[in-house]
Parts: C-alpha cells; structure tokens; sequence
C-alpha cells in the first residue's frame, strides 16, 4: 500500500461514516488539502455537437459550397432557398457503410478525352499496383494523384486544393453508385458518368495505369499514361 493509500484510509477510518456522506467528503477535502493531489475523479463523457457526429444514413448527398450536405430528393431536387443560403451545390456526395466519396459536377478537360501525364514514370517508384485485387482495393487517390503531379499531370486536368485522381477502388465505389449520381447531377445542372472508359490514379508501372469503363465496371491495366486518352472525373473527400 502506498503512503497516500494509508493516507487516506487512515481518514475514512476516522472521521467517515457510511450513513453520513459528507463525512465522507469531508476525508476527501482534506486529503487533497494534506496532500495538494486532487482524488482523481471519473471523467465524463465529452459530449459534442450532435449535428457534427450523428452519422448520416446511406445515400446520395447535394454537397453545398458552403460545406453543408443534405440528402438528395429525386422529388424535390435542389430547393432555392438552400441555394441561397448556402450558395450552389459543388460536389455530389456518397456514402455507403464507412465508405464517402465527393464527386465533382463535371469532366475534366470539358468532357474531351486527354492523357493522364506528360511523360512515364520512374521505374524505382515503390506505389505501382499491378494486381487486379491489390487495385482493386486501392483507395488511396489523393496520394497517387501527388505522384501523377511528380510526374507531370496533364495540364488540362485542373484540380482544386481538395480534390484528386480517383484510385481505382474509389472509381469502383462511383460505378457503383452511378445511377443516384447521375440522378443528382442532372438535378443541378452537373454532366452525367458516362458509360465509357474513365483514368483511374492506380498506376500499373511506369508507363501505364489502371483504367475502368463506367459503363460496365470493366478494369484495364493497359493505359498509356503519357500517350492514351480517357476520361477524367475529379473527386474530393467527404466526411458525412
């Protein structure tokens, strides 16, 4: 037993009384004043603002410039007053389980096909993927895209500080989901995904990276990042 544990059973056994709880308090108080080391006390729960942290049910979201994400109503579309408040809608929004995806309203490049880079990449780059379920499972976009960026990205792939590449298991994710998103970009003005062969930022090797076809969900690992032309849809992260 400690000298503070003595310490303070000597006190209980003393001046408290069991059917008395400020004496009880009381051995507290002066524990802490002999001591000068508060008793420890239970912590409580830190409560948050609920509207931070209740999690949002699956779906398509309306993402505005403002930050602010409402569920997408095929029946109402896009309210004016929202609009207004919190100015147009930027990105369409996906969650499914864990999972969240921002997608941006349009094509890269005015919907034209384009290369990814200027040039291949180094061989002794370490983030090549060349299996089919080791990609499929990247979702790590935003970290390929800054080596596409080493490389040379295409100058006419404009991204904004946020947004990125999608992986190949992010591009999965949008496939997946294509029909809502298209639904809701079509309510706000955006260009559908269509059906045709989309960059993903998974590269292959030096020379290639992973491509995949909306239509079908069709992956390719033979895309000629410098000299084969595809489509590109930007995404951005969205924390629901």
């Amino acid at each position: 037993m400690t000298e503070n544990q003595e310490l303070k059973m000597q006190l209980l056994d003393k001046f408290a009384n069991i059917e008395k709880p400020e004496t009880v308090d009381f051995c507290k108080a002066a524990f802490d004043w002999l001591t000068d080391e508060p008793i420890a006390k239970p912590e409580e729960p830190q409560h948050q603002n609920s509207a931070a942290t209740e999690s949002k049910p699956d779906g398509i979201y309306l993402i505005f410039e403002s930050g602010k994400a409402l569920p997408f109503d095929p029946d109402k579309g896009v309210e004016s007053d929202q609009v207004a408040n919190d100015g147009p809608v930027k990105y369409i929004g996906i969650k499914w389980g864990s999972r969240t995806l921002a997608v941006a309203l349009h094509d890269q490049a005015d919907g034209n096909d384009i290369t990814l880079t200027t040039k291949k990449g180094s061989e002794s780059y370490k983030g090549y993927i060349d299996k089919y379920l080791d990609a499929v499972a990247d979702w790590d976009g935003k970290t390929n895209t800054e080596h596409l960026k080493q490389i040379g990205l295409n100058k006419d792939i404009t991204l904004s500080d946020n947004e990125y590449i999608p992986a190949l298991g992010e591009m999965l994710f949008v496939f997946l989901n294509r029909k809502a998103i298209n639904q809701a970009l079509e309510a706000v003005g955006g260009t559908p995904i269509d059906g045709v062969w989309y960059w993903t930022s998974t590269e292959r090797s030096a020379t290639f990276a992973w491509l995949l076809r909306l239509g079908s969900g069709l992956a390719n690992l033979y895309g000629t990042k410098a000299s084969h032309t595809f489509r590109v849809r930007a995404v951005s992260a969205f924390i629901a």
